[in-house]
């Protein structure tokens, strides 16, 4: 296993590249969605500033708005990005535990090497009998 840093709890079992793989989709998930929800703090305050204030918008710069706005770009993209990598790293886990529930259920035939169905008593191939 891993000897650096503390093994979350849902990785444990899992192969040292899945569990570095996870690690770094979920701190990019963490980093994007406070991305997101920095920028999406300061835009709603810059657009509400102007739209809370109708009667002196004349008096502010149309670059507040536009400011407000590509704030607010940012971070519904570094939202859905955030969201993109939390959920990145639970397919990953997911993707593993089916791996694995996959190769435990794998029989064979000992005469012919086959893969058997789960049903089989007999080879379809050979007609060896499943022990």
């Amino acid at each position: 296993m891993i000897s650096t840093g503390k093994i979350h709890p849902h990785d444990v079992g899992l192969p040292e590249p899945v569990i570095r793989k996870r690690r770094r989709s979920r701190r990019l998930a963490w980093i994007m969605l406070s991305i997101a929800i920095v920028t999406a703090i300061c835009g709603w305050r810059l657009l509400g500033t102007s739209i809370f204030s109708a009667i002196h918008i004349k008096d502010q710069p149309p670059s507040l708005a536009i400011i407000a706005y590509a704030f607010l770009i940012v971070s519904s993209a570094t939202l859905v990005l955030g969201l993109w990598y939390m959920l990145l790293a639970q397919v990953e886990r997911l993707a593993r535990m089916v791996d694995a529930a996959e190769l435990e259920e794998t029989r064979t035939c000992t005469k012919c090497h086959r893969i058997l169905d789960a049903g089989d008593r007999f080879c379809r191939d050979c007609g060896q009998a499943v022990t």
